[in-house]
């Protein structure tokens, strides 16, 4: 007994000199990721805005219901977000290779909104790539428009449940740190779908609440395609990185000058009627994970 007493504090010594091993080294690599990310943004960016990883989520309220922020983790992250804040639904613009590059499993944040009656929607799109927010711009105006709303389709009984849609309720969007695409995206949002007539007032309205630089040119070329700007050949708008490849090389043509900077109730509509038919809710909610609004209701019910 002498000889098992004597060697547990060994063991313990070296299970913790162990921990503490695999911690600094897990610390090493998230710095070298942050600095070299970083490094990245402020060269491709312009600006002078750091993502830090190490701080957690880090959001701001746009507009009422609207949440702007860093990337979501953890299934701890989606608790907060609904418990403080009442998330109802996510969007998410990061593609596969940003979350990789974080070490983030997608897998328990899904299913812990699943489980917490949140919509999850990814609308993924390039980082860093003004073509690829000016082709993904009209697609993520609309998913937010429609979680703004509550506008999803009924439950289609993978779930369960068969609550229905959810009241408008509060929505985060992200990209990795907040400050590029899922900022853009909220801007083309406030400008085609609110009260702001002049894509500067959206711009400023939403930089001065959350310090970012969003390539404004992006939205306001999208807002150019949006209107219908004509091909060469007369033939209708058809947006060339309406997508998340990074290997589109393809160019858009350069919006004339002061082409899109500023639109007119009637502007407004032939926008939001473009999206609208472009992007129905089916086209939004097609291969998105199932909800579970019951637990929603309950979520409800209970505050």
């Amino acid at each position: 007994s002498s000889s098992s007493s004597s060697s547990s504090p060994k063991a313990a010594s070296a299970e913790a000199e162990e921990t503490s091993s695999a911690s600094k080294e897990k610390w090493a690599r998230e710095e070298a990721a942050r600095e070299q990310y970083n490094a990245t943004m402020k060269a491709a960016m312009s600006n002078p805005y750091e993502y830090q990883p190490e701080i957690g989520l880090y959001y701001t309220e746009i507009t009422p219901g609207m949440l702007v922020g860093t990337q979501i983790k953890s299934p701890e992250d989606v608790d907060r977000l609904v418990d403080f804040e009442g998330m109802t639904s996510v969007i998410n613009m990061q593609q596969d290779k940003d979350v990789e590059y974080w070490g983030v499993d997608l897998k328990p944040v899904i299913q812990r909104c699943k489980e917490r009656g949140v919509q999850y929607i990814r609308v993924p799109a390039v980082d860093f790539s003004g073509d690829s927010l000016r082709g993904v711009s009209a697609k993520a105006a609309a998913a937010l428009e429609y979680c703004m709303r509550g506008d999803f389709e009924t439950s289609d009984g993978q779930d369960g449940s068969d609550a229905g849609p959810p009241p408008p309720g509060t929505c985060y969007c992200h990209c990795t740190a907040g400050l590029g695409r899922s900022p853009g995206a909220v801007i083309a949002w406030m400008y085609w779908f609110g009260d702001f007539s002049r894509l500067d007032d959206a711009y400023d309205f939403l930089t001065f609440k959350r310090p970012c630089g969003p390539k404004k040119e992006a939205i306001r070329a999208a807002t150019w395609d949006l209107l219908g700007r004509p091909m060469e050949n007369g033939e209708p708008w058809r947006p060339s990185h309406d997508n998340n490849d990074d290997n589109n090389s393809q160019e858009d043509p350069t919006p004339p000058p002061n082409a899109g900077v500023e639109l007119t109730e009637e502007e407004k509509q032939v926008i939001r009627d473009a999206i609208f038919k472009k992007y129905p809710v089916s086209s939004i909610m097609a291969g998105q994970p199932p909800r579970a609004w019951n637990v929603f209701f309950d979520w409800l019910r209970g505050r």
